[in-house]
């Protein structure tokens, strides 16, 4: 029997790193906002000069997810780079968050 604790076997998990003007304009509001349309879980935090996010779901949604961070995020912000790498599956259970400034979640 499996909980909400447990992640589902057919989601992914990647941290993605973005760079760009993606500090003091909005972006985490706005990608927490994406995440959460598209039904992912996870966290969004600014990391040094970058945004690091912790997203996790259904490949596809995933996929769409990091489109739109690319193509739909309006100004001021803009993104320059995007690199994603995998990252640990996270509970069925969870939500998706903005993480405090240079959390510890992010460092690997």
């Amino acid at each position: 029997m499996t909980s909400l604790d447990d992640p589902d076997p057919g989601d992914r998990a990647e941290l993605i790193r973005v760079s760009g003007r993606v500090q003091g304009v909005g972006f985490r509001a706005s990608a927490q906002d994406l995440a959460l349309q598209y039904g992912l879980r996870g966290w969004v935090a600014n990391v040094g000069r970058d945004v690091v996010i912790h997203a996790c779901g259904p490949a596809g949604r995933l996929e769409a997810f990091v489109r739109a961070l690319r193509d739909d995020i309006g100004a001021p912000a803009r993104v320059d780079r995007l690199r994603r790498e995998p990252a640990e599956l996270l509970p069925r259970g969870a939500t998706f968050v903005i993480a405090p400034t240079d959390t510890p979640l992010a460092r690997r």
